[in-house]
Order: C-alpha cells, then sequence, then structure tokens
C-alpha cells in the first residue's frame, strides 16, 4: 500500500528544493510517493498543451532523480484541461519525458472540470487516456471527474462513474476523497462503497490538511487514526512549506514513525504545538483552544480570572518567540502572517478582559471586529457596515 504526498492543491508550487525536503522525509515510509499535480504550475494544467520552455524541466527532472535514489515513487501528473479527441500525442510527448527521467507512473487528472460528467466523458477520457500511454512500461493513475460522493450528488454522476467501472483498464488506479472534497472522517463504510463504485479499491487523496479554499487559516491537526488500514493514501497538503512539511510529519507519526520531526521545521515545537491547537483542522480548534475559547466567553460577562489572563499572556508571549525564531524555520515567512494573525487576535483579548465592565468590553469587541478588523479590506468594511446596519 502506497503511501506519502500529492502536491495537488491550487498555489505557488513548491520549489525543487522544497520538494526534495519532503521526498527525504517520505522515504521513512515502506512504501512511499510523490505525485507531481501542482494546479498552478501553467504547464501541468492551463498550457499542458506546451513543453516546459528550456530549463523550466530540469529542476522537476532533479525531483525525480532525488526521488529514484531515495527510494521514493515519483509518479507525474498531466491534466488535460478541456482537451480534445485528438490530443493524446501532447500527453504522450509529457509523459514520455518524466519517464525518462525515471517517474516511476502517470498520472492523467481529469478533476475540477466543468464538463458534464455522463458515459460520453467517460469514454473520451480513457480513450485520451489509453492512446497517450499505449505501450508505456509503467503504473498509471487517473483522478476522475467525480471523485468522491459529493460531486458523484452534485453532478448526478452514476452513469459516469458505471461507464468507468466497466471500461477502465484493470490496472490502472483511481483516485477518490471519501464522502466530501474534504472529508471529515475516511471510514469503512464509505470506502467499501466507493470500491463498488469505482470496480477496484481507489487510492485515497485526503484534501483534510489543504487550504487552498481558505483565506486566513492553514491546519496543522494530526492524522493518527485517520489513515484507514489497508487502503493506499496521499495526502494533498498546503501551498504553504512549513505548513506542508509538517503535515509530511502528521504522516509519519500516523504510520508509526517516531522521531521524525524534521530539522527544517526549527525547534520550537511547543510553538508549533499552541499554532496547530488555532490551526487545527477546517471545522475546529484543537481541545486545548476550544476549552480556552469557552472560558474567554464566559469572562466577557462574568470578568477573566487569574488563571486565564495568565494562559492569553503565554500564549502570546509564545508566539512573540516563534516570531523572532521564525529564519529558523524553512520556508518560515510563509508562515509568518498565521502566527501573526492569532497573535494580533489575542492581543485583543488581553487588552479587552482588562477592561473593568462588561458594557465595556462588549463595547471594545464590537469596535474591533466591525470596524477596526474589517479596516484591513474594503470588502469587509462594507460587509461589517452592512451587518451593523440590519442589526440596528
Amino acid at each position: 500500500m502506497i503511501r506519502g504526498v500529492v502536491e495537488g492543491f491550487y498555489g505557488r508550487p513548491f520549489t525543487a528544493s522544497e520538494r526534495n525536503i519532503i521526498i527525504s522525509c517520505l522515504s521513512l515510509l515502506d512504501d512511499p510517493v510523490y505525485m507531481y499535480a501542482p494546479k498552478n504550475d501553467p504547464y501541468h494544467r492551463l498550457k499542458w498543451r506546451q513543453e516546459y520552455p528550456r530549463g523550466t524541466f530540469e529542476p522537476l527532472a532533479s525531483n525525480i532523480r532525488k526521488s529514484c535514489q531515495a527510494g521514493v515513487k515519483f509518479i507525474f501528473g498531466i491534466s488535460p484541461w478541456q482537451f480534445t479527441d485528438d490530443d493524446f500525442e501532447f500527453i504522450r510527448r509529457k509523459a514520455e519525458k518524466a519517464l525518462a527521467a525515471g517517474a516511476f507512473g502517470i498520472c492523467i487528472l481529469f478533476d475540477d472540470v466543468p464538463d458534464k460528467a455522463d458515459a460520453e466523458l467517460a469514454f473520451r477520457q480513457i480513450e485520451l487516456a489509453e492512446k497517450a500511454l499505449a505501450d508505456f512500461d509503467c503504473q498509471v493513475y487517473m483522478c476522475p471527474s467525480v471523485y468522491c460522493s459529493e460531486i458523484m450528488e452534485t453532478l448526478n454522476g452514476e452513469e459516469y462513474l458505471h461507464f468507468l467501472k466497466d471500461n477502465l483498464p484493470e490496472k490502472w488506479n483511481l483516485f477518490w476523497t471519501g464522502e466530501a472534497v474534504v472529508s471529515r472522517k475516511l471510514d469503512s463504510t464509505s470506502l467499501i462503497r466507493a470500491e463498488e463504485l469505482l470496480g477496484r479499491q481507489p487510492i485515497l487523496w485526503d484534501n483534510l490538511l489543504a487550504d487552498d479554499y481558505t483565506l486566513r487559516r492553514i491546519f496543522l491537526g494530526g492524522l493518527v487514526g485517520r489513515i484507514p488500514c489497508g487502503h493506499s493514501f496521499l495526502l494533498n497538503p498546503s501551498s504553504c512549506f512549513p505548513a506542508a512539511l509538517h503535515a509530511v510529519h502528521e504522516i509519519l507519526l500516523a504510520s508509526g514513525i517516531e522521531d521524525c520531526w524534521p530539522d527544517e521545521l526549527g525547534n520550537d515545537r511547543a510553538a508549533w504545538k499552541l499554532l496547530g491547537e488555532f490551526h487545527h483542522l477546517p471545522w475546529s480548534a484543537g481541545l486545548e483552544v476550544e476549552n480556552l475559547l469557552g472560558k474567554m466567553s464566559t469572562a466577557v460577562t462574568d470578568g477573566a480570572s487569574e488563571g486565564l489572563m495568565k494562559d492569553l499572556k503565554r500564549i502570546s508571549s509564545m508566539l512573540d518567540g516563534f516570531i523572532e525564531n521564525i529564519q529558523d524555520v524553512q520556508g518560515g515567512f510563509d508562515l509568518l502572517p498565521y502566527i501573526m494573525d492569532v497573535g494580533k487576535l489575542t492581543g485583543w483579548w488581553i487588552k479587552i478582559l482588562l477592561l473593568p465592565t462588561q458594557p465595556q468590553r462588549v463595547r471594545e469587541l464590537r469596535y474591533l471586529m466591525l470596524e477596526r478588523l474589517p479596516f484591513e479590506h474594503p470588502l469587509a468594511a462594507y460587509t461589517a457596515a452592512v451587518v451593523s446596519g440590519r442589526e440596528e
């Protein structure tokens, strides 16, 4: 069962050196995989018919070579955006170049396309991929247009999946994200259903810690207990490299590999843990912060306890220390806005809870959240004004 990372997010792709760091960490796994498929590499998706300009493919080729040396299977992805039936030669040329560099497999990605998901689309996709990869001695992977239960219902995609199930070559691999694009859990019931729909056990593409759909958050939650036994699993991480490397660390921990903290994340593990409590999962903070938020809510009415103020000042101090040492983290300045955001709001709450009466605390909260915070963006300011006007 393969396990690893799919660089499959929207946003700035990793640099070659960043990829090499992730590949080195993944090499600790039993059957590790790195899949290259960043949506905003133009030659992967929007300009996929064009060859990589001179010199721009070499960094990728170096990543492929690094993978081979480290024992990590490198899967090269191609996303044939708005393809026509005669476009297979463009895929073939790109695949041939990646395989010549040492890639283990090729993935054709048909996700997030505007086409109607029916049997005709499935037929065209299979035909395109078969023509493009004919006679290549490599593993073949495919991300279908219907890749989770949520999209199947939205696009009425059962006909599409039924055709795929009956006609896809037996040895080809399919990806599936679970019940939703970002699934709360990957349980056995939904995975059995996925296997029935696809006619094979899918490789799980997990978007749990991806953050390309959020504005102010990254996700640093753990993966222990998340990866179903007996299933291949690839995690799609953040485009913020330190957050992505932290996610790789979580994959290693979930795979039973201890003492695997990457040096590139620096030495302040306590600050990372704290940040992960605030930037935990899409639908929740960590337990420690959930409890803290409850105490803060009570304190608006009743006043803050000495213990609560001590906790808030400790958090503020730890975040300040993290910022002071951010240069010790590889790509740490990309992490800085998320640390500063939590630090700023923590500072506001310290200021609020030092006020002596409930009306003063509520008045300051209203000012900070509906006037001061929206000052950062005109749309936010307008939205706050609308909300305030409707309340009155």
